[in-house]
């Protein structure tokens, strides 16, 4: 359905998925995966859909018609859903109620031997205090967790990338023409880095991420979906459209 209706419109251009390719700097192989309706070669349905909507505007053809077939697709391939019977975890009782029950059992049996012995009320409370606090410690030793150490980085005279993502987005960073990396980030990273003069970025979703870039929130660089390339801080300016104002 949608690998068809890519093809036609293609053809009907007269351009080969090289053309495509070379206009849109997306791989042949994932062009060519997007015809023959073979997505798992693409690295998550947000590219996908990305993917589809570049290969369109090279046709100067709306992208809606292609991502209605590529949804019913999706939907035509999923499996049932299996009832699963949820258990009902059991509640627990807050520790701040069970420690004073905790307290009370352990102090009325004292209570109860010390008097029969005749001896002090000081006794009688020192030993519940002594064993209520044994109970607690037991309790909390398999509540405690080894702090986590941080670490630093040396940042000076460098610019600093930071990216938040807000939806699965690929992402291509080339840092000061030496370092490259090419990652999917998922909803909630936020992931940082430091180059002495730019970054060159290649971004699968734009509208799934925020770029801060020397301390300054920059925002998306793009809308959803969109496949986006940019430098820093040259090309700082291509926020401006999505900035608020």
């Amino acid at each position: 359905m949608l690998g068809e209706y890519l093809r036609k419109h293609r053809e009907e251009a007269s351009l080969s998925l090289k053309d495509i390719s070379q206009q849109t700097r997306i791989r042949v192989d994932y062009l060519r995966a997007l015809e023959d309706e073979d997505f798992d070669k693409i690295p998550g349905k947000v590219f996908v859909k990305g993917y589809i909507k570049e290969y369109l505007r090279i046709l100067s053809i709306s992208p809606d018609e292609a991502l209605r077939l590529y949804e019913e697709d999706i939907r035509s391939k999923e499996p049932e859903e299996e009832h699963v019977p949820v258990v009902e975890k059991k509640r627990r009782l807050p520790y701040q109620i069970l420690y004073p029950v905790i307290v009370l059992i352990i102090a009325i049996p004292l209570i109860i031997f010390y008097t029969k012995k005749d001896n002090s009320t000081d006794q009688i409370i020192q030993s519940a205090k002594k064993e209520a606090v044994s109970v607690k410690k037991e309790e909390d030793s398999g509540l405690l967790l080894s702090p986590l150490s941080t670490a630093e980085a040396d940042y000076t005279n460098k610019h600093i990338l930071k990216i938040s993502t807000m939806e699965e987005t690929w992402v291509f960073i080339n840092i000061d023409n030496d370092l490259k990396y090419s990652m999917i980030l998922k909803p909630g990273e936020i992931r940082s880095w430091t180059g002495k003069e730019k970054f060159y970025l290649r971004i699968g979703n734009a509208g799934g991420i925020k770029i801060s870039f020397d301390g300054k929130d920059l925002g998306s660089p793009g809308r959803k979906g969109e496949v986006v390339s940019l430098t820093l801080p040259e090309e700082i300016g291509k926020f401006k459209d999505h900035l608020p104002e």
